[in-house]
């Protein structure tokens, strides 16, 4: 169970990179279509490094502290490839231009996104259609809300001059530590832990204890360090109290309370970020950890009863109970899951979304989810220094749905934003009609004979989906994992049926 979140830096370079090279092979995809270069053995190598430093004991973060040292060295050359291929695939489908900047969006998802934006200057942004997008100000430069279609490129543009001034929608007590948004009423105690969770438009409170409290746990495992968190762990247990808390950011798109948390030679930077557009409560998480056989968890106490939860997978979820009935369910009060677990009634639930964690552990209505594991065999460094990651709270009406899924991978795959602007307008490869069918992977087929698009049903029902491209596709063939096919078929639809889960793949000639 522990090495859902042993190593944890390792782990969160994997998942970053995953998405990356899965971007990128969209964009070269693109790039060739518009007569650049497909630059496919270079992308077979940064893959067929991410995949053997999946092998075991590395991704399970169990290996010698040798072994992190060489993969820390590995991701360091992988993102500067990766950043060399993007350049290069944008400079085919890009041209400079000033004030301009393009959203690639590969995600398979139909919702707003705040992007930044490097400007420091005043004005206003626009879309491509010359409507005006909310933005505001930061530190950093403009935060913009665009909304960029799936698979596709987008132009927002800047106005130098007068911005236009917008209210901010939050309304905010220090003093009472309590906060209001579109969405919710919230309050914090003097220790930083959420106390209440109002859903406005649901008329329903989220929370029956306390949220987001951030729980270390003594983790001495009887056998193995890195490898295990054995069911005693939760005897001996301290919270951390915040130190300060203080508003950093609000205005009409977000608004940002810093949370500051010390704990031994420890320190927590958090911030907890809410939106004017969007449900999701993100806590944005700097950590310097320098503890011995220590688990940090975050936990929230929700509102919610059912005897089971479930987690997101590859290509699917999978159910879990959340009592401990049985000695099967007593052996499973940690769960892997990846971009998010839920816990749900017939007409309410709570998500947990993150963007680099594995480890979860939901038991009647606490839903907890697992940040740092200090193990100090194989690897005596294990987990010291500095981490960055991202969890969020998702309350939703009705059971798992969509919007869970949706926010799950807005959060992480967002959109690439490049300065300049696109040379030609840039179509979409697959355009679907079907939400539940999501496309995975858009890549050149290995053999270099046209593309291949990867599918999967995400609901666990049934799906009739006609596909279609802005590019004339001249023939296309269902082919399996191995790119094998048996004929081709001629038209630019091809309509395809899926299974619960099922994935489907086709190699497409335009």
């Amino acid at each position: 169970r522990g090495t859902y979140t042993s190593q944890a830096r390792n782990k969160r370079n994997n998942r970053k990179m995953e998405y990356a090279l899965g971007q990128l092979e969209w964009l070269t995809v693109l790039s060739s279509l518009a007569g650049g270069e497909c630059p496919m053995q270079r992308m077979h190598d940064c893959w067929e490094t991410v995949l053997r430093d999946q092998f075991h004991d590395i991704i399970p973060g169990s290996s010698i502290h040798e072994v992190y040292e060489d993969t820390a060295k590995e991701y360091e050359a992988l993102w500067k490839e990766v950043g060399a291929m993007q350049t290069e695939a944008w400079q085919t489908l890009g041209s400079k231009a000033e004030n301009e900047w393009s959203l690639l969006r590969f995600a398979d998802i139909v919702c707003p996104e705040t992007v930044c934006i490097p400007e420091s200057r005043e004005g206003v942004f626009t879309d491509g259609c010359g409507n005006l997008l909310p933005a505001q100000k930061t530190e950093q430069g403009w935060l913009v809300e665009a909304h960029p279609a799936p698979l596709s490129a987008s132009v927002i543009r800047f106005t130098p001059g007068q911005t236009v001034k917008t209210e901010s929608p939050f309304r905010m007590d220090m003093d009472g530590r309590s906060l209001e948004t579109p969405f919710y009423r919230l309050a914090w105690d003097g220790n930083g832990a959420l106390t209440n969770l109002w859903d406005k438009e649901n008329s329903r409170q989220v929370l029956k204890g306390k949220g987001n409290v951030l729980r270390v746990y003594e983790d001495k495992p009887i056998k193995y360090d890195a490898w295990d968190i054995d069911i005693y762990y939760t005897q001996k247990h301290e919270d951390i109290p915040a130190c300060s808390v203080r508003c950093i950011q609000d205005g009409p798109l977000q608004l940002t309370l810093r949370f500051i948390y010390r704990y031994r030679a420890s320190l927590i930077e958090q911030d907890l970020v809410v939106y004017a557009a969007n449900r999701r409560i993100d806590f944005v998480t700097r950590v310097d950890w320098h503890e011995d056989h220590r688990l940090l968890k975050t936990l929230f106490e929700v509102d919610v009863r059912s005897t089971k939860a479930t987690y997101d997978i590859q290509f699917g979820m999978v159910e879990r109970p959340t009592h401990w009935n049985t000695s099967w369910d007593w052996a499973r009060f940690e769960v892997c899951g990846h971009k998010w677990a839920d816990l749900s009634e017939a007409d309410y639930g709570v998500s947990l979304l993150n963007d680099c964690k594995y480890g979860y552990g939901i038991r009647d209505h606490v839903m907890g989810l697992s940040l740092l594991k200090s193990a100090k065999a194989p690897d005596t460094q294990a987990d010291m220094g500095e981490h960055f990651f991202t969890y969020s709270l998702l309350p939703h009406p009705g059971r798992l749905g969509e919007e869970t899924i949706t926010q799950g991978i807005l959060l992480n795959q967002p959109a690439l934003c490049m300065a300049g602007s696109v040379k030609d307008p840039v179509g979409r490869i697959l355009v679907k009609d079907c939400g539940s069918v999501k496309i995975d992977a858009v890549k050149p087929a290995e053999d270099g004979d046209g593309i291949v698009v990867h599918l999967h049903e995400c609901t666990g029902g049934r799906a009739d989906v006609r596909l279609t491209s802005d590019y004339p596709i001249r023939e296309y063939a269902s082919c399996n994992l191995l790119e094998e096919y048996d004929q081709r078929e001629t038209g630019e639809v091809i309509s395809a049926h899926f299974g619960p889960f099922e994935i489907r793949c086709f190699r497409i000639w335009f």
